[in-house]
């Protein structure tokens, strides 16, 4: 499988494993037979029921068609229901979350990209690149990788929190994407049992005292579960955002 290696906050190289060109190709023609099947459904209730134009039709049909990539990455944080049934997700490269700027280079390549070519420019360059980035990706700095749990994603910012969880620390909304990357980097470093215990006590602890700061939180959790607990309430607070 290939992978990127990115450099963290705190000049750490992680390896990501990247959405393969199969994985980006099979979330399309997903993509597509949704579009399709919007179409069909669109064409029955126009035709068949309203009696309505093909004019009015198309205009209907072709406006969610053509911002459909834009308006899903844009709400689902760097994926389309394509992607999402893939587990593929828009990332920016240093791994942290797409922007609607982001998104919307990425969108306008598209045109370039896959639509003229019909991918063909797009697989190539993938190719070519190595890191997962089409011309689209390249432009705005972002590339697609794996959202799986068993390719241990854990490391990035995003992270799986259950649809009906309700944050502990709504104040971790107040964390930027580096605070949880710092975050993130702490607990993996102090999860390796070669540091010694009394190194990683105390880097878990000065950390947690940094983000209780920034947040005016007070827990009497241990300082691990308390700081794990913060990533998942950011991750929640986000989402919801």
């Amino acid at each position: 499988m290939e992978t990127i290696e990115l450099n963290t906050t705190q000049n750490v190289s992680l390896e990501f494993p990247i959405a393969s060109v199969a994985d980006r190709i099979l979330a399309y023609f997903l993509d597509v037979l949704i579009i399709l099947a919007y179409g069909l459904v669109l064409s029955v209730v126009l035709f068949a029921w309203l009696g309505m134009e093909p004019g009015f039709w198309l205009i209907i049909f072709a406006l969610p068609a053509f911002f459909y990539h834009l308006v899903f990455e844009i709400f689902l944080n760097g994926q389309s229901p394509g992607k999402r049934a893939m587990k593929i997700k828009v990332f920016k490269a240093d791994g942290s979350q797409v922007t609607s700027a982001n998104c919307f280079i990425r969108w306008i390549f598209r045109l370039a990209d896959i639509s003229l070519t019909s991918g063909a420019l797009a697989t190539i360059t993938i190719i070519v690149n190595g890191k997962g980035q089409r011309l689209g990706d390249i432009a705005a700095g972002t590339t697609i990788l794996k959202t799986s749990k068993k390719h241990g994603f854990n490391q990035t910012l995003w992270m799986d929190v259950e649809e009906n969880y309700q944050p502990r620390f709504p104040e971790a909304e107040v964390l930027s994407d580096q605070d949880v990357q710092v975050i993130k980097e702490v607990i993996q470093a102090t999860s390796n049992t070669e540091h010694r215990p009394d190194t990683y006590v105390e880097l878990l602890s000065s950390t947690r005292k940094a983000i209780e700061r920034k947040t005016n939180t007070n827990s009497s959790l241990p300082d691990k579960e308390y700081l794990s607990i913060m990533i998942k309430d950011y991750n929640a607070c986000h989402r919801e955002a």
